[in-house]
């Protein structure tokens, strides 16, 4: 059969004019429980809390914010500097510290302007941290130091390094992670420049990690994604600390990575043609800490929705193994994350498809498929749904000797409205390669043995409007009472041996 042929035949069994790329899912079209989870995975924004807090401060005067601001606009160095401290320990208190008040008081401008007193390093260390908490709170607060012209001084001492540069890494850290227009904000005044020169193995692990999460939130929210000029100057440094032990600066590395991968395939490409950064992500996978693990799957997973060679790229670095590991590693949101992974694979070429069933991948789907959880169940179900529709008669086979027909109809039951969706459409697409093939008789006969039949007659009363219709469609199309024949192979198709149509062994 010439290569023309069969693409066009392939083309046609595909159902529905589905190209590869419009099956796999990006990160926006997964569940809203998947897309709210990175917000309770990596803290957005961060308080610095003063390492005295709550020990030998019983005998110290309590001054109120009204009593900090005056004392922000003394003429002399040393009562700036205790007005200074004092904001920054009445903002570093452990609950409920008083932002509010303070910002009212009118504590910013002050603050903002002890960032400029060059002669005083403690001072503005000390105004520094405090407009950090201040940008820990509530987006009116974070607007509040924007808006009191902040940015631009922060980033002028994260220029000049040390224990100052270092507090307005932070604070930046946070006025970034506040959302899109603030980490605009800050990206614009060239903060990433000078921030890269922390990002590197020599530097302490202390300001190395404040360095990298504060890079991580450069590069997150949407709506709009951040310009990807802005950010990409730091991927070959991102790549050289993927090599490092500190679990901290890998997650967040790798967070920043899960960001990046988390849009056009333009921006994959960038990442994974960086050197050497594709394969150490993948080592990642691996990584005893699962606060290492999730980030590094989920950019991987990105990664996986893009183009067919993107796709390939992941497979030559050996993806496979390690998300097949994480498959049966008993933490349901990691198992989540790594069959959608492998549902995006097998939404590929059929050579993606071979690959991942050679890799034996479908045991692993199988496990899944019988856990308990429901959101694990379903994206193991998308990524059988997805081998349904794009795989050949071989691949097909493969999967029905699996095992696989009885636990994925099982999700018929489930009360998840979106699981039954998927299962219906994997068994539409099942259905209309079995008719294609000559099959549709023994399939259908197994469905009704293992009460599937009798479930899909069931959802004919679902309050959901196109479940409804996918039932529907499956019972007047394949097991209506009909006096025609069953539909036969191409007969000019003699590249596969069809099962009988009298066969109970369903054979593709």
């Amino acid at each position: 059969m010439s290569e023309k042929t069969h693409s066009s035949r392939l083309s046609s069994y595909k159902n529905a004019g589905h190209g590869t790329t419009d099956l796999r899912r990006k990160r926006a079209e997964l569940s809203v429980a998947l897309r709210k989870q990175a917000r309770d995975e990596q803290i957005l924004k961060r308080r610095a809390m003063s390492p005295e807090a709550g020990e030998g401060q019983e005998n110290e005067k309590v001054f109120t914010p009204a009593e900090i601001v005056q004392g922000l606009r003394a003429p002399d160095l040393p009562t700036l500097t205790a007005s200074a401290r004092a904001a920054r320990r009445m903002l570093s208190k452990e609950q409920n510290p008083p932002i509010t008040p303070m910002v009212s008081a009118g504590v910013i401008k002050p603050l903002v302007d002890a960032l400029d007193r060059d002669d005083c390093p403690d001072l503005q260390f000390e105004a520094a941290w405090a407009i950090t908490n201040i940008a820990s709170g509530t987006h009116e607060h974070t607007m509040a130091v924007v808006d009191g012209g902040a940015i631009p001084k922060l980033v002028a001492l994260l220029a000049q390094g040390g224990i100052v540069g270092e507090q307005c890494a932070w604070a930046l850290g946070n006025i970034a992670g506040d959302g899109p227009q603030t980490r605009d904000a800050v990206l614009s005044q060239g903060a990433l420049a000078v921030l890269l020169p922390l990002m590197t193995s020599n530097t302490s692990s202390t300001q190395l990690r404040t360095a990298v999460w504060t890079y991580s939130n450069f590069c997150r929210n949407k709506n709009p994604l951040v310009k990807f000029d802005y950010v990409a100057p730091a991927l070959p440094y991102i790549a050289e600390l993927l090599e490092i032990a500190d679990q901290d600066v890998l997650a967040d590395a790798c967070w920043a990575l899960s960001y990046l991968t988390d849009g056009p395939n333009e921006r994959i490409e960038a990442v994974q043609l960086t050197p050497n950064l594709l394969p150490r992500v993948i080592a990642l996978l691996e990584h005893k800490s699962p606060a290492v693990r999730t980030p590094a799957l989920r950019s991987i997973g990105n990664m996986l929705t893009g183009s067919d060679e993107q796709t390939d790229r992941c497979l030559d670095a050996n993806c496979l193994p390690p998300i097949m590991s994480l498959l049966r590693c008993g933490k349901p949101s990691l198992m989540k994350e790594a069959a959608w992974a492998v549902s995006n694979i097998l939404a590929g070429t059929q050579q993606q498809i071979q690959r991942a069933i050679q890799g034996g991948v479908l045991g692993h789907l199988l496990h899944v498929l019988a856990s308990e959880d429901i959101k694990c169940q379903k994206e193991a179900a998308w990524a059988i749904t997805n081998l349904c529709l794009g795989g050949t008669p071989e691949q097909l086979d493969a999967l029905i000797t699996a095992g696989f027909l009885e636990p994925y109809c099982s999700l018929l039951h489930a009360a998840d409205h979106r699981a039954i969706s998927v299962v219906l459409d994997g068994l539409t697409n099942l259905l209309q390669a079995a008719l294609k093939y000559g099959q549709v008789d023994p399939l259908c006969m197994r469905l009704e043995e293992i009460g599937a039949l009798d479930q899909i007659e069931n959802l004919q009363q679902h309050e959901n409007e196109q479940i409804y219709k996918k039932v529907l469609h499956i019972l007047d199309t394949y097991f209506g009472e009909t006096d025609d024949p069953i539909a036969q192979p191409d007969q000019t198709e003699a590249e596969y041996q069809f099962g009988t149509t009298g066969n109970q062994n369903i054979n593709f």
